[in-house]
């Protein structure tokens, strides 16, 4: 039986994760499996990824109304944690991810979820309109505060897994860091978002309706590139992963996302996320929590 107004998340309060097996779903997942929930992830083909973690994999099209049709029907599901990929699923395509946003929100109220946590970007609406995924979640925002569906929003900052990259051309070896920026910016790591969705499905009291910024940490790269070397051990070099006039000529959305980190965005900070999740996951943390560098060395 649940018991929401105590706070417990009972084996029966049921979470299913779309797209559960992309950067952020996994350990979003793994971490509401490990705040008592009984998870769910959809997923196309990786059934033997979510099984390694305790999340039941439910195989199906998360960005297909009959796909999530059949996942709240096959899990009983009335809890949702909805991520949309702007760059992977939606092949960046502004409208094609904001349908795949609506349908998630749309079916939802059919199936009568009683709480939808999308998983949205720090300050979304402060950026400039080059930042093309960024402002497709504001769409999808608006859309799910207009619903009538019990929501809350977790808006995350720059993640930590993009230190370790592989897809993208970056990946984390020894005795090195890079990014695509060296200066002070604030980051967050994927598990914490999953975290502090527990929090928001375990108090729907205080959480519907709202939203929170999810920042855990904050640094330059060379603070990252010494929270590396305590970590493992050894020397670790600092540097761009491309000269900033190429990541203007050929990373334009990209590129005017981390205008606003360089900044000085976002305007949340660590401290206030810590009051929601006070053991939040530092540069530090984070690399013992990842374990690995990108060839399956562990770290330290």
């Amino acid at each position: 039986m649940s018991q929401k107004g105590m706070g417990i998340a009972m084996i029966s309060e049921k979470v299913l994760v779309l797209n559960a097996t992309g950067k952020v779903g996994k350990n979003a997942s793994l971490a509401l499996r490990e705040a008592g929930f009984d998870v769910f992830g959809t997923t196309r083909s990786q059934v033997d990824a979510l099984r390694a973690i305790g999340v039941t994999p439910v195989v199906c099209n998360y960005t297909d109304r009959k796909g999530l049709e059949y996942a709240i029907e096959q899990t009983g599901a009335k809890k949702i944690l909805a991520i949309t990929d702007y760059f992977g699923a939606a092949q960046s395509n502004s409208a094609v991810e904001i349908e795949h946003g609506k349908i998630a929100i749309d079916v939802a109220k059919e199936k009568g979820v009683d709480h939808f946590i999308f998983v949205s970007v720090v300050d979304a609406e402060y950026f400039n309109d080059h930042v093309r995924h960024i402002k497709t979640k504001l769409v999808i925002e608006d859309y799910l505060r207009q619903s009538g569906v019990p929501y809350s929003i977790l808006r995350p900052t720059a993640f930590f897994e993009n230190f370790d990259d592989p897809k993208n051309w970056n990946p984390l070896k020894k005795g090195a860091i890079k990014f695509l920026s060296d200066k002070h910016m604030k980051y967050c790591a994927t598990y914490d978002i999953g975290r502090a969705a527990a929090v928001m499905f375990k108090h729907p009291d205080k959480w519907i309706g709202r939203s929170l910024d999810v920042i855990g940490w904050e640094g330059s790269l060379s603070d990252v590139a010494r929270a590396l070397e305590t970590v493992g051990g050894v020397p670790v070099k600092a540097r761009l992963a491309m000269p900033l006039f190429l990541r203007r000529l050929f990373l334009k959305d990209l590129h005017n996302m981390f205008l606003y980190f360089e900044a000085g965005g976002p305007q949340g900070s660590p401290y206030t996320f810590k009051k929601v999740v006070p053991d939040a996951l530092s540069a530090e943390d984070w690399f013992r929590f990842h374990g690995s560098y990108s060839n399956g060395e562990k770290i330290g």
